[in-house]
């Protein structure tokens, strides 16, 4: 079936314009799906919270529209109003879709207004992570919950990035199964990819990532503690820094801490590292570990979920409990042993190759736009 007819609009998250991906070094990365897109499709218009300055990127996303918030309106505000300001573009296109679920309820009363069919991408379980982070059941959880099943209630289609969400949405949410499509994350394995030409440097361990608790970073600075010769690069940003700054000094490891680094600076970076190392205590589908495989990196991650759906253990990367003993021993594994980097660093990389490349992520997308628009 052909799409030439169709207008896609993406609804991006609550509080994420497009100027705090670009602040976060992640533009790029983010819109590169819907540029591929657009050659198949009528048009695409992008529903941000941002205000007039979200203008500044529409040389870098081509001929597709920006729908921002001229009105300057808080995001919570916006996020209900949207809609309704928005209504003749909104009218005139054809499929909604949202970025993820926090903000799924604009797409969704757009949705209802003007008859349109929504899609609501669930990248992560929302509320679960809510609950995991505060440790309890809180009245912002509840709230978190409440939004999450209105909006996926909702949809014409949930699409999440593994087979454990698509399970976590059919039980927790009874969304019918055939009513969940699975669509990972993709990497851009033409940018992220092998650099010959830069070399390993001896002992170099790399993390990318925000700095926040769900990364386990205390525990990573603790198994690098002992850890001979090992200097750690944190790539992000993020609440933790001062705390985790004052850690690693207290530890002896050394740790540079680099801050955010553009999406296009780091093949280098995780080129130059022996190690790439994931250590979470949850994640969704990690784009960072993606990336760092499609580059051929020899990748540590903690057995957990969002990671185990990535890392096949002893073939594409090792897996390890979130502890520092377990996180030490495995990368202290890969630091010594050249031939299991090179042989996992390999394996890697055609792993992405076959499952998470932009152009299969396309193909996809493509197909559920289809079947949601008969």
């Amino acid at each position: 079936m052909s799409l030439a007819n169709t207008h896609l609009v993406l609804f991006l998250s609550r509080a994420t314009p497009l100027c705090r991906w670009e602040k976060m070094g992640i533009l790029e990365r983010e819109i590169a799906l819907y540029k591929c897109l657009r050659p198949h499709l009528a048009g695409i218009s992008i529903v941000t919270s941002g205000g007039p300055e979200e203008l500044a990127y529409q040389e870098r996303l081509g001929d597709i529209r920006i729908l921002y918030n001229r009105w300057r309106l808080p995001p919570n505000a916006y996020s209900l109003l949207a809609p309704f300001l928005h209504w003749r573009p909104l009218r005139e296109a054809t499929i909604y879709k949202t970025n993820q679920l926090d903000g799924a309820w604009t797409a969704v009363i757009a949705g209802w207004v003007h008859r349109k069919p929504v899609i609501v991408r669930a990248g992560y379980p929302w509320a679960l992570n809510f609950r995991r982070a505060t440790g309890q059941e809180t009245l912002k959880e509840r709230l978190i919950q409440t939004l999450e099943r209105f909006s996926l209630c909702r949809a014409s289609r949930v699409v999440v990035t593994t087979e454990q969400l698509q399970e976590y949405m059919t039980i927790q949410h009874a969304i019918p199964p055939e009513q969940v499509s699975i669509v990972p994350n993709y990497v851009n394995i033409q940018l992220f990819c092998p650099l010959p030409e830069v070399l390993p440097e001896s002992g170099r361990v790399l993390f990318v990532g925000a700095l926040k608790s769900a990364k386990n970073l205390p525990t990573l600075l603790k198994a690098v503690a002992y850890l001979d010769g090992a200097h750690l690069v944190l790539i992000g940003d993020g609440p933790q820094r001062p705390t985790l700054e004052a850690r690693a000094s207290s530890l002896g490891v050394k740790a540079t801490f680099a801050g955010r680094v553009p999406n296009e600076r780091l093949p280098e970076e995780i080129n130059r590292a022996e190690v790439f190392v994931l250590p979470s205590l949850y994640e969704g589908h990690p784009k960072a570990l993606i990336e760092a495989m499609a580059c051929g990196a020899a990748v540590v991650g903690t057995d957990v979920d969002g990671i185990r759906d990535v890392i096949r253990h002893e073939e594409t990367g090792l897996l390890c409990p979130p502890t520092a003993e377990g996180l030490a021993q495995a990368i202290s594994r890969l630091l010594i042993d050249a031939d299991l980097r090179k042989r996992l660093g390999r394996a890697a990389r055609k792993f992405v190759e076959q499952e998470y490349s932009l152009e299969r992520i396309v193909t996809r997308e493509l197909s559920i736009l289809r079947e949601v628009s008969r």
